[in-house]
């Protein structure tokens, strides 16, 4: 309800008025439509005690109540179209992700990692989260695999990394100083790399031997990253969806 109603001191009611209040607070779209004298009735109190009762709240009466009510309730109406405008628009924005997955290099990498070569996943931050969720799953499913979550140590690995070898990284971002030393050394070892990323540029698309971009909108909040890479989970979700069903067939 309105901020009004919050601001009412419940112990300087009595249990009568308490009573009344917590008729109108559960009931606002039919106070709106009654008279004083029919909320009076409704309560079993007369109409003065009804009209007394609205002044103890700092009303002027009960016009003043049934205006801070309908204000109320528009609010709410708004706020809900609101809310129900936003969540249409985010269906929409991930029916249209999804008409776009690449279907063709989700067979590869898809194929890649149910292979028998040694697998490595590394992610950092938010992103983390997908490559942590593709370690578990792939794991479970007896697709033995190693999660790399420090920078330095998946550098190393990439140094000396056996040819056939693969690496996923999941990185919303990209940076490509951070990142460009894993690749090219993977590529001189003959090792192969997935990225799975947020945005499509040149750049990125020539980094990695296979390439998922999820075009998640960026977003950040004083300066921190706080895109909630939802697009980039469901990539890994289809993958792993794909994946399970290719290694339970060879099983």
């Amino acid at each position: 309800m309105n901020d009004f109603f919050t601001n009412i001191v419940m112990e300087e009611l009595s249990e009568n008025e308490r009573t009344m209040l917590n008729y109108i607070q559960k009931n606002p779209a039919l106070i709106i439509q009654m008279t004083l004298h029919d909320l009076a009735s409704k309560l079993y109190v007369s109409d003065t005690i009804m009209l007394r009762f609205c002044q103890k709240l700092g009303l002027s009466g009960f016009s003043e109540l049934k205006y801070l009510i309908k204000n109320d309730l528009k609010m709410q109406k708004k706020s809900h179209n609101f809310f129900r405008e936003q969540v249409d628009q985010q269906i929409n924005e991930f029916n249209y992700f999804l008409e776009f997955v690449p279907l063709d290099e989700l067979d590869k990498i898809v194929q890649l990692l149910c292979n028998d070569q040694p697998l490595y996943i590394h992610g950092r931050s938010l992103s983390a989260i997908p490559a942590k969720y593709l370690h578990t799953v792939l794991n479970t499913l007896n697709r033995r695999c190693i999660l790399v979550e420090d920078l330095h140590l998946i550098k190393s690995i990439s140094r000396t990394i056996q040819p056939e070898s693969i690496i996923v990284i999941t990185s919303a971002n990209v940076p490509t100083d951070i990142y460009q030393e894993v690749f090219e050394n993977s590529r001189k070892n003959k090792a192969k790399t997935i990225l799975i990323t947020s945005q499509k540029t040149k750049k990125n698309e020539k980094l990695a031997d296979h390439c998922l971009f999820s075009n998640d909108t960026p977003l950040t909040y004083n300066g921190t990253d706080v895109n909630s890479r939802i697009n980039m989970l469901s990539l890994t979700q289809i993958l792993i969806e794909l994946a399970c069903k290719e290694l339970l067939l060879e099983e």
